[in-house]
């Protein structure tokens, strides 16, 4: 009796061992989980800075492109005002 009363307690720490060793599991995949999610916003923001810094890329060179073609015309402009 007192050889299954010990392996009953022993039986008893197993599954507390057990429990406590499962919440530790599922706090650490809860933690890995939310480090996913941030990384994945995280991504996301990265990929609109981009987006945004290549759009303001391609303004300024648009714009560059219109004034050189306003600077053209002016000179134009003053050789035909010249001759």
């Amino acid at each position: 009796n007192k050889r299954r009363t010990e392996a009953l307690k022993i039986a008893r720490q197993d599954d507390e061992f057990k429990t406590e060793d499962n919440k530790r599991r599922a706090k650490a995949h809860k933690i890995e989980r939310q480090d996913d999610e941030f990384k994945t916003e995280d991504n996301k923001r990265r990929t609109e800075a981009l987006k945004i810094a290549r759009q303001d890329d391609e303004f300024k060179t648009e714009d560059n492109k219109r004034r050189a073609k306003a600077h053209k015309i002016e000179r134009q402009d003053d050789e035909f005002k010249t001759e």
